[in-house]
């Protein structure tokens, strides 16, 4: 799967956002819905620190306080 995705400007975007949000939770009830939101936005922090899918935080050393 690609991480290129050609949008026709950021309305296009964030409908197509809203669109697999949308999905992902609409079998989804209570907490479950909670866990998937909480997951979205972890990826969405991934890619606003450019770091690569899955990846790590090279900064978080695993102590408290990041």
């Amino acid at each position: 799967m690609s991480d290129e995705f050609h949008f026709n400007g950021e309305d296009d975007a964030k409908a197509e956002i809203r669109a697999a949000v949308r999905y992902l939770v609409k079998d989804a009830a209570g907490g479950d819905r909670g866990d998937i939101v909480r997951e979205i936005i972890a990826i969405v922090n991934e890619v606003a620190r450019g770091l690569p899918p899955g990846g790590e935080d090279p900064l978080d050393d695993g102590m408290p306080g990041g």
